[in-house]
């Protein structure tokens, strides 16, 4: 039998349900296929870090609270 079950990994229990179910020995978990257009864009970002088009983590934050400062001064 093949069941497809669609899991958001950043969902802490659904990863811990991906997790248990990779321990059974019954289970095959198929790796995801990238589409077309997400290899493509990993081949221009692979291009453009080796002609040394990147930046910093820490620049991107930086940028980024510069210009959507209302986003970082919220209070819950």
């Amino acid at each position: 039998m093949t069941v497809t079950i669609d899991i958001n990994k950043n969902v802490h229990e659904a990863s811990a349900l991906l997790n248990y179910l990779r321990t059974l020995n019954y289970v095959k978990i198929e790796p995801e296929e990238l589409s077309d257009a997400e290899k493509t864009a990993i081949d221009e970002g692979l291009k453009a870090l080796a002609a040394g088009n990147y930046t910093t983590n820490d620049n991107v934050q930086a940028e980024t609270r510069k210009r959507y400062p209302n986003l970082f001064n919220r209070h819950v």
